[in-house]
């Protein structure tokens, strides 16, 4: 894996597990256990922003010329799979726009690579590196 030249690439990488983690719990607990959020009754912006700063995250944890294809691909795949084990469940209500809001956030994510917002987490990350070492 062609990572950036982090400082603490340990830390960068768990923060990004932590989100997929948050992500596939969240999708998969009852929704009577969910805080009540009301996004003008469309949790597609939910979808949409989670995926979306995943696979964001994703491209910052990446050298430049690193291909994100199997990030991305990954990431739909997790979204499906979601989807499929909350029909299962009975718990949760299966609903294919949500795929689609993912996938949408998934590209616009991916669209980050090439815009100067691709290495503000190295930015971050130097700057805090910096930081302590003063």
């Amino acid at each position: 894996m062609s990572l950036r030249p982090f400082a603490r690439p340990r830390l960068w990488r768990s923060v990004f597990a932590l989100m997929i983690l948050s992500v596939c719990v969240g999708s998969l607990l009852p929704t009577s256990q969910l805080p009540d959020v009301d996004l003008m009754h469309n949790d597609k912006l939910l979808h949409f922003g989670a995926y979306f700063l995943m696979m964001a995250f994703a491209v910052q944890l990446r050298d430049a010329g690193a291909d994100w294809s199997r990030a991305a691909f990954a990431l739909l795949l997790m979204g499906i799979v979601i989807e499929f084990l909350q029909h299962q469940s009975g718990l949760r209500r299966a609903d294919i726009r949500d795929v689609y809001a993912n996938a949408a956030g998934v590209v616009a994510g991916a669209l980050i690579a090439w815009t100067p917002a691709r290495a503000w987490l190295l930015a971050l990350d130097q700057k805090f590196n910096r930081r302590s070492n003063q």
